[in-house]
Order: C-alpha cells, then structure tokens, then sequence
C-alpha cells in the first residue's frame, strides 16, 4: 500500500528526528478548548436552527485554507507519526506534502475532483489512479466538500434528514430515523464535536471527533481532529499547528519531473479532462 509504504520510510528515521517532531509539537500547542458561555436559548434550539448556526459561523465563511499539520496514520500494516503540509480548496483539490523534519520531504499527496497522485521521492515514482480506487486502501476521506469540511471541523447534519433532537447538560444531539448515524453539536461554538455511524446491530463504523478549540480569523476550529474506522483498524490524527483560512492567491506547487516513472495502479482509471 503506498500510503503505509509512505509511512515506513517517514517512521524509520532516526531517532532524533522523532525528538525534534514532539519538541514541536508541544512548543507550538495553545491553550485549548476556549469557548464562550452557552448560549441563553440552550437547550430549546430547532434543528433549522442548529443547522443554520453552523453555517453561518463557519461553513459559509471559509473555501480554502493552508495548514501546518502533525499527522498520525495507523493501518493494520504499518503506523507513522510525521508532518505535513496542506494546501485545499473546496470542493476541488488538497495537496499534502509529508516531512520528518530537516528538509526532509519524501513524498507528496495531490487530489483533484477525479483523481489522486501519490509523488514518492525516494524511489522517483508517481503513483496515480481514482478516488475511488485510492479510498479501498488510503485510511483517510479524499474527494469532495466532505473532506474539506471534515478537515476543518465543520461537518453539517444534512439538512433533508428528518433528524431527531436531543439534550443534555451542554450538548445537542442529532440522530438519524435508524438511529444508526449521530451528530453531538457544542452551541457554545456551534460544531459538530463527534459524529458516528453504525450498523444496524449498532457496531460502530465510523467516528471523527473534533477538540481543542482556538480562534482562526474570528472563526472556531478545532486544533485536533481523529478519523477512526473501528472495523478496518484505521485512524488518523491531525493536529493543527498552523492555519490559515482563505489564502490569497493559493497554488498547488506539484512539481514532478519528466524522469520521474508514472506507476498507473488502478487500471480502470480514466482522468475527465480526457
């Protein structure tokens, strides 16, 4: 697999190198979970109203961001702890560039509306083929407004589910007729803080939770951000070092060399733009 082959060389390096990301991790780390009261309405909310606060708090004010993340990868074949570079705009492409420190920078992630690229640096190879393709084996969500807003912590319960709506002490919740899929929602900053899905037999599928919350341009995002799909032994681990909301201009620097060997890995793969 090309993202746990990405992971073993990233994980192998010396040991200082791991220092040196900790160190980093934990000099740049703010204070965290900075909230406002709860809102004097809580808890007698509608769910148009819940929906339309997070719009309006968030998911309406931001369409791309860069970021300075450190990420934790673990697949049933390999771990990896290491850092990134991230680049995206909504609903079109991400570009994520891996390092282990000093310089370092093995390989390099692009993702367009149709297609992913994986530029391993070590071996010169480009690694490319469909998203759907890439999703059987890359423990992560690529394509779509859904990853951007899941990067950011600005999931919105859809607004044609016929939700119901609970509460407790400091939390709204948000559940599907089959109770199978639940969003808790915190109005103090009005996000989504977990979502789950499960199987009918109430098995947990799937689960992103969002905490450590800090001020970027006047909107609440969360710093840290896990990715778990029990089932599949698959997780990851964002933690925001630095975040920049709507950057201008923003360019995707995805410099691939003519010598660099294509590696065609999905042979059903055929780009839109042919």
């Amino acid at each position: 697999m090309i993202l746990d082959n990405i992971a073993h060389r990233l994980t192998r390096s010396a040991m200082v190198l791991t220092v040196l990301w900790m160190a980093g991790c934990a000099g740049s780390r703010l204070p965290v979970d900075t909230r406002p009261d709860l809102p004097d309405a809580f808890p007698n909310h509608t769910v148009a109203q819940i929906q339309q606060k997070i719009r309006t708090t968030g998911i309406e004010r931001v369409q791309a961001y860069t970021a300075k993340a450190s990420l934790a990868i673990r697949t049933p074949e390999q771990n990896g702890t290491f850092t990134a570079r991230m680049k995206h705009r909504r609903s079109d492409t991400l570009f994520m560039a891996f390092s282990v420190g000093l310089g370092i920078e093995p390989a390099r992630m692009l993702v367009t509306p149709d297609s992913f690229f994986v530029h391993d640096r070590i071996k010169k190879q480009l690694n490319y083929g469909s998203l759907e393709f890439a999703s059987s084996f890359i423990p992560i969500p690529l394509s779509g407004d859904d990853v951007f807003l899941t990067f950011l912590g600005l999931m919105l319960p859809e607004a044609e589910m016929a939700w119901t709506l609970d509460t407790d002490s400091s939390y709204y919740h948000l559940r599907d007729p089959s109770g199978r899929r639940h969003y808790i929602i915190d109005p103090t900053v009005w996000r989504v803080v977990r979502y789950e899905e499960r199987t009918a037999q109430g098995t947990l599928l799937e689960a992103r939770t969002f905490t450590e919350y800090d001020l970027f341009d006047a909107v609440y995002l969360p710093r840290r951000i896990i990715l778990q799909r029990p089932l599949d032994d698959t997780s990851l681990s964002i933690y925001y070092r630095e975040l920049t909301l709507n950057p201008q201009p923003l360019s995707f620097d995805w410099d691939v060399k003519d010598s660099v060997e294509r590696v065609l890995i999905d042979a059903s793969y055929e780009p839109a733009n042919q």
